[in-house]
C-alpha cells in the first residue's frame, strides 16, 4: 500500500516539469522525502473476547464526556430543593394517613345497615373572611374524600418521582 501512494504521489510530481520532461530539482527532494517519511503504524487494540476492535471504536473508548463537578452554592441549592421535596412528601404523606384514619374511624362507628360510612358527617369549606359552604351530604362528603385522597397519591408519586441525586 506504501508503494502504491508514492508512485502517485510521482505521477503528480512527474506532471510539474520545466516542459522538456526533466523535473525540478526541489521536486525530486520532495519525492525523495515522501519515500523516505515513515508512516505511522496503528497497533490494533484487542478487546476483552481477543478480536481487534476497529479504529473508530478506539477513539469513541479513549473519548468519555466530563462532567464537571457542581462547585458548593450549586450543590447547597440540589440540597434545598430535595429538603423542599423531602417535607412536601412528608405534608402528604400525613394528609393521607390522617384521611385513612378518619375513614377507619367512620367506618367503625358507623352502623351496619349505613350504605355510606360518612352519614352523620358535615362538610365545612371556609375562607380567610369566614364565609363558609356546608353539607351534611354523605355522598358528596364521600366523593370529596376520595377526590382529595386521589389528588394526594396522585402528587406524592409525582415528588416521589422527582427526589433524585444528581450523578447518581
Amino acid at each position: 500500500m506504501q508503494g502504491t501512494e508514492a508512485k502517485k504521489e510521482n505521477e503528480k510530481i512527474v506532471d510539474s516539469t520545466n516542459g522538456n520532461g526533466a523535473a525540478h530539482t526541489n521536486v525530486k527532494a520532495e519525492i525523495k522525502a515522501l519515500e523516505e517519511k515513515p508512516k505511522a503504524v496503528e497497533a490494533p487494540v484487542k478487546a476483552e473476547n481477543g478480536q481487534e476492535k476497529p479504529q473508530e471504536e478506539q477513539a469513541k473508548e479513549e473519548v468519555k464526556p466530563f462532567k464537571p463537578a457542581l462547585n458548593l452554592e450549586s450543590t447547597l441549592k440540589v440540597v434545598e430543593g430535595l429538603h423542599r421535596k423531602s417535607l412536601q412528601r412528608i405534608n402528604l404523606l400525613d394528609r393521607i394517613k390522617q384521611l385513612e384514619t378518619f375513614e377507619i374511624a367512620q367506618m367503625e362507628d358507623s352502623d351496619e345497615l349505613e350504605s355510606n360510612h360518612f352519614q352523620g358527617c358535615q362538610l365545612i369549606i371556609s375562607d380567610d373572611k369566614n364565609r363558609k359552604f356546608v353539607t351534611n351530604t354523605a355522598g358528596l362528603i364521600k366523593l370529596v374524600s376520595q377526590f382529595i385522597y386521589d389528588a394526594c397519591q396522585e402528587k406524592l408519586t409525582e415528588i416521589e418521582a422527582n427526589i433524585i441525586f444528581p450523578n447518581a
